[in-house]
């Protein structure tokens, strides 16, 4: 189905499964709900009611003709999805990218929020990306002594060189996936996925979006539950000790960064573990 944002933008969401209320916050930036929904719902649908939203400018949901994707856009149009559905209450459920946006909902709105669960969530995307690159490098056997990266152009800049030369070496999987196969079964849905870099381009020349949110988390009361994978080099395997939730649970998987493509069953469990706990 599709639902008009009040600044005009169409957003494509599907809504399905049964039980509490749950919006799933994609990541990338610039990705889309699609793959989570395949590989989880015959683990999630029975007791969780889950509003898949791709966001503005991303998979299925229109450009904005305004260029507006802004943080403060990208929160209304989620307070926008709850309004729609008048739904007083429902979980906020965030992976990479989309973690960010769900901290920053639910630091907005804590009263619409049962509960937040951020999987493979960055909160620093300064620091994510420092560490891919540094680990990058690694692999890459690239020992010389680094110059600081100290602003959002050179992050992003030697980002994605580093990301060239993975993928030139067949290395590039490694930041997210523990082996090739993983990577290949996301691939396989992700055909469909049409690019639209006009999100990805304007998130990743913002500075607005490279700040460090996770100052946020000693603010945010609600119950939350934290999800990490040991082999998550998007993120970072320790990106998760910088937060400081009060009424936080954390979980670290033997996973890469998309832990429902690698153990959708383990992963699920571990969700609905904490939404049964919350109720």
């Amino acid at each position: 189905m599709h639902i008009k944002t009040s600044d005009g933008v169409t957003l494509y969401i599907e809504k399905e499964g049964a039980g509490v209320p749950c919006i799933y916050l994609h990541g990338g930036p610039g990705y889309w709900s699609k793959s989570f929904q395949h590989f989880t719902s015959e683990f999630l649908h029975g007791q969780l009611e889950i509003i898949y939203l791709d966001q503005r400018g991303c998979g299925r949901s229109d450009l904005a003709e305004n260029g507006d994707y802004s943080l403060e856009r990208l929160i209304r149009d989620i307070e926008e999805v709850r309004s729609y559905f008048q739904i007083e209450e429902w979980y906020v459920l965030g992976h990479s990218f989309g973690g960010l946006l769900a901290v920053n909902y639910t630091h907005r709105f804590p009263e619409h929020t049962k509960g937040l669960i951020l999987t493979n969530s960055t909160l620093n995307m300064a620091d994510s990306f420092t560490h891919q690159i540094l680990k990058g490098q690694e692999w890459l056997g690239i020992t010389e002594k680094l110059n600081p990266i100290n602003d959002t152009s050179n992050i992003v800049n030697t980002f994605y060189s580093t990301v060239k030369q993975l993928i030139e070496k067949n290395l590039f999987y490694k930041l997210q996936f523990k082996t090739p196969e993983d990577e290949q079964r996301l691939g396989i849905i992700d055909e469909a996925l049409s690019p639209q870099p006009d999100f990805q381009q304007y998130i990743f020349s913002n500075e607005e979006y490279f700040q460090d949110f996770t100052h946020l988390t000693a603010k945010v009361k609600v119950p939350t539950f934290v999800l990490s994978g040991l082999f998550d080099h998007s993120v970072g395997p320790r990106h998760q000790e910088s937060f400081h939730f009060p009424n936080g649970i954390y979980k670290q998987l033997v996973s890469g960064h998309h832990p429902y493509v690698e153990s959708p069953a383990e992963f699920s469990r571990a969700i609905l573990e904490f939404v049964l706990d919350n109720n």
